[in-house]
Parts: structure tokens; sequence; C-alpha cells
């Protein structure tokens, strides 16, 4: 049946992209996070929809007519640049060439998708469609796992999507937790009862989703960002309230094996799991100190020729974290975003990957400076706790290629844009008002 329902209204959606194409950007990152292959299993299954709107879109912005300029950005500069970084690292890798240019080719979509995004998206119920395309994929699927794990009173075993880019709980949690200040935005915003019901269920059974997911780092992510919403919300007791009630209904359901693991985290040392991640930060390290400027290429790290080739020189490490003797069977992602680009572009790289996340925080601050529009203050404050979830889970995840993210970069560039306008437009109409008066005075 599913199949079948999808089929049949897809031709439709694709029908609305081509007349709107921002309702194409909206799309693009729903498939992406929601990966709607996973939610069918017949015929429909096998249908790439997220290529499908990708293509419909392009073609859709090369049609439409009265384009709104879009004026060029630091905070997109750098971007590109970074792409334009990490295809000379591809071409120069001492990896896998293969498996480098497939990670290369992912990238490449994120950057289309991004230029896409700043291209069509220009107005508020643009932002605000797209707004909701994104709590309608990943905060969907994670209200639906919190909701079974507290119908099962835990039993439930909280996974990502499989076969998307959230299949693993980790990368579940870190997108829930980017997606929850957006709900609390389009909560800020709704005036309808059931709908504001709803969205106060999400924001709820999606911590229980991340509390559920026995995630480390989602949960370090979830106090990281509850701590910098509350300082940063002007509905403090509602915030209280409802973090509150959703870290109570979570904790009821969770198990000695729960709360066996969180306590890791005082005593990482000893832990495992922890020492493996250290290793391979040490790897990520080294293998940047002998290509400081290209790094080794995407996920070099994790190719077992190029792992073998440092591990011996682990040790030269250990005045920052003594790891000992551990040695792990195979190559182990870097599990941080940080050491991730470290290790693939270089410093060169991780350095404009740092800059691109201080200049996305610092247009959101500037955004809420120059505008006394309350519509725009306030989602530029949601956003920026958005990139705080980010940029704090994202040090436990290997996500910094993320669709979600430069999502979010998109987003920091649209809404500067549209202050500007706004300050434009008052500054062309003001003179017409003040020549105006001098006539009537005359």
């Amino acid at each position: 049946m599913r199949d079948i329902l999808l089929v049949l209204v897809f031709p439709f959606l694709l029908y609305f992209i081509f007349k709107r194409p921002y309702i194409g950007v909206s799309l693009w990152i729903w498939s992406a996070m929601f990966f709607p292959n996973g939610w069918v299993w017949g015929f429909a299954s096998s249908i790439r929809y997220n290529m499908l709107i990708a293509a419909v879109t392009i073609i859709s912005y090369f049609f439409q007519k009265d384009k709104i300029k879009t004026d060029s950005s630091a905070l997109t500069t750098l971007i590109l640049f970074f792409f334009i970084l990490t295809t000379i690292s591809s071409a120069f890798t001492i990896s896998n060439l293969d498996i480098v240019w497939y990670e290369w080719s992912l990238f490449f979509k994120i950057i289309i998708f991004y230029l896409l995004c700043i291209l069509t998206i220009k107005t508020k119920h643009h932002v605000n469609v797209f707004i909701w395309a994104i709590t309608l994929s990943a905060a969907y699927f994670g209200a639906a796992e919190g909701l079974k794990y507290i119908i099962t009173a835990g039993g439930h075993v909280i996974e990502g999507i499989p076969g998307s880019r959230l299949r693993d709980r980790n990368e579940l949690a870190l997108a829930v937790n980017m997606t929850l200040p957006l709900i609390i935005f389009l909560l800020s915003q709704t005036k309808y009862k059931w709908l504001r019901l709803a969205l106060i269920g999400a924001v709820i059974f999606n911590v229980v989703a991340i509390i559920g997911s026995f995630s480390r780092g989602g949960m370090l992510g979830l106090i990281v960002i509850g701590g910098y919403f509350f300082l940063q919300s002007k509905r403090k007791l509602l915030v209280s309230i409802v973090l509150i009630l959703s870290v109570g209904i979570g904790s009821v359901f969770v198990s000695d094996k729960w709360t066996n693991r969180m306590d890791t985290i005082e005593t990482m040392g000893q832990d495992s799991s922890f020492l493996g991640r250290v290793v391979a930060w040490k790897q990520a390290v080294l293998m940047a100190v002998d290509h400081p400027i290209l790094g080794g290429g995407f996920k070099a790290g994790q190719n077992p020729s190029v792992w073998y080739l440092y591990e011996d020189n682990f040790h030269s490490l250990n005045f920052i974290i003594d790891t000992g003797d551990y040695r792990v069977s195979r190559p182990k992602a870097a599990h941080s975003i940080y050491f991730q680009v470290l290790g693939d572009q270089g410093f060169v790289g991780l350095f404009t990957f740092l800059a691109i996340l201080l200049l996305a925080y610092r247009k959101l601050v500037w955004v809420t400076k120059n505008t006394t529009d309350e519509w725009l203050i306030g989602l530029a404050r949601m956003v920026k706790v958005s990139l705080v979830a980010y940029a704090a889970g994202g040090s436990a995840l290997s996500l910094p290629y993320f669709d979600l993210s430069f999502a979010l970069f998109a987003l920091c560039h649209i809404l500067s844009e549209i202050v500007k306008r706004q300050n434009n437009k008052h500054l062309l109409v003001e003179p017409a008002i003040n020549s105006r008066r001098y006539t009537n005075n005359v």
C-alpha cells in the first residue's frame, strides 16, 4: 500500500517542484534525512527519489522567471574554497581512489544543494516550508522511535533509518539534537492548538529518543543545547517544563545497561570504545602532520594500509592522552567532525571548516542585531542553538560533510540576505517620504 501511495503522489510533488524550486530544495533535504526508500518494501523502493528531486529542482531553477539576486558572502566563499580544497585533496589522496572519489561525489551533491538553497529560498514563506521539511524528516522518525520506546517501557531498541544518512543511532541522535531548536521555533510561530500540542509531543518524544538511543554523544549534546537553549530563550519557564518532562519520561524507562553506559563518561580512560576513538584521533593527527595542506583524502584514516602505516607511532602522542599499548583489530572512524576533517583535508582544511562554523554563527549574531523583526530574531536564535548542537555533538561523530549542517549554513546566508533586503528597502523608502514632506512644506 505504501509503495502505491508514494508512486501516485510523487509525480505531483515533482510538478510542484518544477513550478516552485524552493519546494524542490525543501523536499531535497526531506528525502535525504527521511529516506523514503526505507519506508517502502516493493517496487517503489528501487526509485531514486532524492536524485529525481535534485534533477527537477536544478531544471526548475533555470526555468524560473524573475529570479531574486543572490549576493555573495564570505560564508559561501569559504564553503566553495573548502570544496575546492577537498577536490585537490582527492586528486592527491594517499588512500583508495574509488572510495575517495565516491565520498567526494556525495559531498559535491551537498554543495550543489547548498547553492540551490541560497539561490531559491528568498522569503519568509520559503524559509518556513524549508524548516517544516527538516522537521518532518529526522524529527518525525525520532518522535516515532521515542514513542515506541515509551510504549515498550524501554524495550524498543532505537536505531537509525536503515540505508540512510542516519542509519546509525549516534547519527540519528545528532540530527535530532540539531532539529529540536527548529521545532521550538515552529512551536513559537504556530497558533493552532492541536498543531502546538503535536509539536510539544514531538519535542518530548525526540528527547526520549535521544536518551533511549544509548548515544553518549547524543546525551552530552542534549545537555549542552539544553543549557544553551535555556540561557538564550525568553520563555525559560516553558523550556524548563518541557525539558524536565522529557528527561523525566525518558529516565523512567532507562535500564541498568543504559546507566552503566552513561557511567563510562566518567571513566573514559578505561573504556575501550573511548580509547578506540583516541587512537583514531592520533592517527588523524599523525596523517595531518605528514600532509598538512591536503591531508590524506576522504576517509583515508579508515584505509587499512594507511592506518597501519601510523599505528606504530601512536605512542608518540601519549603525552596528550595515554592509550598505552591499546590496539584495535581494524581501522576506526575518527568519530569527530574535527579530527575527521583534520585527517581528510589537513590543517588547512580544518582551519577552513572551523572558520565556516564560526562565520555561520557570527552571521546569526549579526541578524539579531540588525533587525527588529521578531520572526527573524527568533529563528536566528534557534538556528544558533542548532549550530551549537552540531558543534558539540559532532565532536563525537564523523559527520563533517552532512546535509543537515549545510542546510543550517544555507539558512545563515538566507536570513542575513532577508535582513539586508529589508534594510535596503527601508533606505529606499525613507528618502521618498522626506522628499514628499519637503514638497508639501514648499
